[in-house]
């Protein structure tokens, strides 16, 4: 039996699905105790996933599998304990929030897990107000579930679970689709579960400030438990293999730190987290004296050309029931551009770029696609000059395999001579890390292996504009690297790359203008440079700055004068003169 203190006692478990033959999960075994916040990471395919389906009965009762090894769930081994019965104890969110849902309408489906476990009426009717406020979705509680955005759904997602008071709630990727403030908010909520005692265990794909106020961080390798610990010890002893070798994304803070590391600068405080603590680890090693300049150089080259192939003005739409999704919406997308389409869950965003691409037409206002009114556009004509990763990549997957998913692509904008369809599905498999999978069903894929593929089908068309809906969700930071080296690389042939996206990282990398929506209004639109500073503008649309930008004006207040345009911490690093070779200029040791 485990210790009283343990929830969950993971024992040498390891764990074959149905449809493979080699184990996800290695002798696996890990434990976690009551009342804490455990962090999770690790990169795609690593088995996080399937972790999660441990806690709570589903391996190995529902999804089949060879398992072996043992799971005990506050004292009971889940073996013998019926999913139903786990249930009560063990909330799950899941990646895919769809899945979740089995009602029509908001309210209801918050209500629908403490109604089956038979709550009070009137404990029922208070914890759905009390989430509907806390979720953000008070005015949307009489609304049809498949009506919210993405962000939406994952809110609902979480209501749900917390509706039925769960001892331990697993989250597996809950802020991936939310905005920045939405995500600081979820954030608090589970600092604040903790704190009255509910076990909770975070998957994420991106680390940041939260991590520093985490009980324990558990890094994932193929299947194995790398790293357990308290999270700065885990930095400090794996942070470079897991930023290097494994590909997640650290906080900017740390990444900094484990530079300094590199580069042979000892600090007594070790890997920092936040910003308030790299301000010190910089003072200590006296690395920020004034001034302090980054030549940039020639920076991010500019698009092939400023032609307007899209000019929207005065864009209105409303859905049924009198939701105004776009309010009079006026903006330009230029051939080889880098444009990033940010703003708050429900500001109108996926349903212009649904417009864009044909698949609504606007109620009022004018909208010209490549040199003709919209409305003379079919959509399947459309199709080749514009192309749409929407949010739920499975929503627009056809096939079978991924193999056929991709040629079907080709063969819908006539390419039917085989070798040469052939050879562009290869080509796009290899490039996308998507090889080794073509004979898999598109729907069995993980989530970011879904948005891969979901990118592979519209790039290898070649469009005029590709625009993509969360092009990074699910995905690890080699990835990211590979997807965003290839929509930039297509730029030069004057391809226009529209991102629509929550992570304000990558438009602080990549991003060349940002559009700031809320509420189905424009509220800036312009050069990247200086968004971050507008504050007022910030909090309106609910978006957050940067790890980096914060740590840039911490520095600033502090005296320090900075002149250049960081866009990551690698700029950052070379305005403190930190050298790769394991020096630092300027003699210091």
């Amino acid at each position: 039996m485990p210790e009283q203190d343990v929830f969950v006692d993971i024992r040498n478990v390891t764990y074959t699905h149905w449809n493979q033959t080699e184990p996800t999960l290695h002798d696996l075994s890990l434990q976690i105790s009551r009342g804490t916040l455990t962090v999770l990471v690790g990169p795609s395919g690593s088995g996080k996933s399937t972790l999660c389906d441990l806690f709570n009965g589903v391996i190995p009762h529902l999804l089949g599998g060879k398992m072996e090894g043992d799971v005990w769930v506050d004292g009971a081994n889940t073996r013998q304990v019926a999913v139903k019965d786990l249930s009560q104890k063990v909330g799950r969110v899941f990646q895919d929030t769809e899945t979740m849902f089995s009602t029509l309408y908001v309210e209801d489906e918050i209500a629908f897990g403490p109604e089956n476990l038979c709550f009070e009426v009137a404990d029922i009717r208070q914890t759905v107000e009390d989430l509907l406020s806390q979720t953000d979705l008070f005015e949307r509680r009489h609304h049809l579930v498949w009506n919210l955005s993405g962000g939406q759904l994952q809110k609902l997602g979480l209501a749900a679970v917390l509706a039925m008071h769960p001892q331990l709630i697993v989250l597996d990727e809950p802020t991936a689709n939310l905005d920045p403030g939405a995500t600081l908010a979820v954030h608090d909520l589970l600092l604040s579960l903790r704190n009255q005692g509910i076990t909770v265990v975070l998957v994420t794909r991106e680390l940041d400030e939260f991590l520093a106020k985490a009980d324990r961080l558990v890094v994932l390798e193929a299947g194995r438990v790398l790293a357990v610990g308290e999270p700065r010890q885990v930095l400090q002893d794996y942070g470079d293999y897991m930023a290097n070798q494994l590909g997640i994304w650290l906080p900017e803070t740390a990444g900094i730190g484990i530079a300094l590391r590199q580069a042979g600068i000892q600090s007594g405080v070790g890997v920092p987290i936040t910003v308030a603590e790299t301000v010190e680890v910089l003072a200590q090693l006296d690395l920020i004296r004034a001034p302090l300049v980054f030549d940039q150089g020639a920076g991010r080259p500019p698009g092939t050309s400023q032609e307007a192939l899209i000019i929207a003005h005065g864009l209105r739409y409303a859905y049924p029931g009198g939701t105004l999704a776009l309010n009079g919406v006026s903006l330009e997308v230029r051939s080889g551009e880098m444009l990033a389409i940010v703003g708050r869950n429900g500001a109108g965003k996926s349903t212009l770029a649904k417009m864009l691409v044909g698949l609504l037409r606007p109620q009022a206002g004018e909208l010209t696609l490549f040199g003709r009114p919209a409305r003379s556009w079919k959509v399947q004509e459309l199709a080749n000059e514009i192309a749409l990763v929407l949010q739920n990549p499975e929503h627009q997957f056809l096939t079978d395999k991924v193999h056929d998913e991709i040629a079907y692509s080709l063969l819908a904008r006539g390419i039917s001579e085989p070798q040469q369809v052939e050879k562009a599905v290869e080509e796009t498999l290899q490039r996308l890390g998507l090889n080794g999978y073509e004979q898999i069903h598109p729907f069995a894929l993980s989530a970011g292996l879904k948005r891969r593929l979901g990118v592979a089908t519209m790039l290898v068309g070649e469009p005029k504009v590709l625009l993509v809906d969360e092009p990074t969700y699910g995905q690890d930071k080699q990835m990211t690297r590979t997807l965003m080296a290839l929509m930039e690389s297509i730029r030069a042939h004057g391809i226009a790359l529209v991102m629509i996206t929550h992570d304000m990282r990558l438009v602080q990398e990549y991003a060349e203008r940002v559009v700031v929506m809320s509420a189905g209004e424009i509220l800036y639109d312009g050069a990247f440079t200086g968004l971050f500073d507008r504050t007022d503008l910030i909090a309106q649309a609910n978006l957050r700055p940067t790890i980096l930008h914060e740590l840039v004006n911490a520095l600033r207040q502090r005296g320090i004068r900075m002149q250049g345009e960081f866009r990551n911490t690698a700029d950052f690093l070379k305005m403190l003169q930190i050298l790769p070779s394991g020096e630092v200029s300027r003699g210091r040791q």
